[in-house]
């Protein structure tokens, strides 16, 4: 019995020095945020624009009430993370989203898209806008044409650059509105510019390992608009490149084909793009259902991209996905309301976006709205871990025949010393600093209370 009495000293002096280093490692950066915690995950919701400062997203091309990642699942595994993903981070650049990160249009140039009739690329008075006048994109707010550093500053040039930086002719403002519970909140903006507006509201909630992201898109314009909505989803697991160990399963089934090949377009190749076929294995089930597994690491500047649907084939979906990280952490999505046979919204397209930083599954929506109507779509997604005993794998090296270190009385001594000192200044660090990392890392779950004006706020 002598042997094992030395565990719970090794124990604590484990846990000492890792609650040391804890409180002694602050963040690099700081970026106000809301965390949505339940018995099995924890969400990371960071705040859009007009809540001040400190802000992790200020660009000009995702939707800003859409910067939802740092998923941990269980104690330590992570998906959605932004350790790969444009670093060093700058709030500014369009691109430096996070996670469930979406954009309201096609993810190209020009102010519209592919399809029949006229789609907007999220973009509302672009056209009848001169240089130097305000448009709207959805979801991001006024900006002002002509402003980027891509753009060529021609009244006649009326290609919208979706992925270069605007200036805004206004500040945006997003505001909370009450929610019933703590493990949700929910942002609104509007905006109004001549004929147009829009108004946006997400609900972001955390029910177990179930996380649901809810849209509801309103035309607050006298014009008709069309327009597609994505979210690029920033995805890898515990910041491993993208790899090997990384699977996705598409929700495609296509039919009518004479081989047993997926059929999809590479629309950057050879320009911006690589061949996907060169790190990845695409296949095709017997059931017309297509994988994408990653056969070898996407090195820096590597770029691919896939387009899965167009006129060419036929193919069922109800944008649905399924993606595995190589730390054990699946996520699967899906939409529900493309599963109805409603007219709005429906699928418009289904992209495949990998790099080394993410492997981005992308169904795209096709939203239509007549001047005062409304529509509305949830992302629905499950996480799972193939680790049926998470953090097992710790706690059982104290098991070990290696940790029986033979006993004595003056060893026995020297250990429970340490432990007491360590405890000390553990206790002593703790009391000199508690109330500013309360301050700092205000509880979980944080939540906006009905007046606003008490909300407390996290920083990472």
């Amino acid at each position: 019995m002598a042997n094992y009495l030395i565990l719970p000293l090794v124990m604590g002096l484990f846990l000492a020095l890792a609650a040391v280093t804890a409180a002694v490692s602050p963040p690099s950066q700081s970026y106000q945020n809301l965390t949505l915690e339940s018995p099995d995950m924890s969400v990371r919701v960071f705040m859009p624009m007009g809540q001040g400062d400190g802000l992790y997203y200020t660009g000009s091309r995702f939707d800003h009430g859409s910067m939802i990642g740092d998923i941990t699942f269980g104690k330590d595994k992570e998906v959605y993370g932004r350790g790969l993903w444009r670093t060093p981070h700058d709030p500014v650049w369009p691109e430096s989203g996070v996670g469930l990160a979406s954009e309201f249009g096609c993810g190209d140039n020009n102010a519209t898209c592919k399809g029949k009739g006229e789609i907007t690329n999220g973009v509302l008075g672009y056209d009848t806008a001169k240089v130097g006048e305000p448009f709207l994109k959805i979801g991001v707010g006024a900006l002002i044409k002509g402003s980027c550093p891509e753009c060529s500053g021609d009244e006649n040039d009326g290609d919208y650059r979706f992925n270069s930086p605007y200036k805004f002719y206004r500040p945006p403002s997003w505001r909370f509105l009450p929610s019933p519970s703590t493990n949700e909140v929910t942002f609104v903006s509007e905006e109004t510019l001549g004929d147009f507006g829009y108004r946006i509201q997400k609900t972001t909630r955390l029910d177990g390992k179930i996380l649901t992201v809810r849209s509801i898109l309103t035309n607050l314009g006298k014009k008709q608009f069309t327009t597609p909505w994505y979210s690029h989803h920033f995805f890898t697991g515990d910041d491993d490149p993208v790899g090997p160990g990384y699977v996705l399963d598409l929700g495609l089934s296509e039919y009518g084909l004479r081989t047993p090949t997926p059929q999809f377009r590479q629309p950057g190749l050879g320009k911006w793009s690589e061949d996907i076929k060169e790190y990845a294995n695409v296949t095709m089930a017997g059931d017309g259902s297509i994988s994408m597994k990653i056969k070898k690491v996407i090195p820096e500047g590597v770029r691919l991209k896939a387009e899965f649907l167009d006129e060419n084939t036929q193919t069922l979906t109800d944008g649905s996905f399924t993606i595995h990280a190589p730390n054990g952490i699946s996520v699967s999505e899906s939409i529900p309301e493309l599963r109805t046979n409603s007219r709005n919204p429906f699928i418009y397209g289904y992209n495949v976006y990998a790099e080394r930083g993410t492997i981005s599954p992308e169904p795209m929506l096709l939203l239509y709205l007549n001047p005062g109507e409304t529509t509305f779509w949830t992302q629905r997604l499950k996480c799972s871990s193939s680790d049926k005993n998470p953090g097992s794998s710790f706690l059982s090296m104290f098991a070990n025949k290696a940790w029986e270190i033979p006993f004595n009385s003056s060893s026995g001594f020297v250990f429970v010393l340490l432990a007491a000192c360590l405890g000390m200044i553990v206790a002593s660090y703790t009391r000199s600093t508690g109330s500013r990392r309360h301050f700092e890392y205000s509880s979980i779950p944080d939540h906006p209370s009905k007046q606003e004006a008490g909300v407390v706020l996290s920083v990472v």
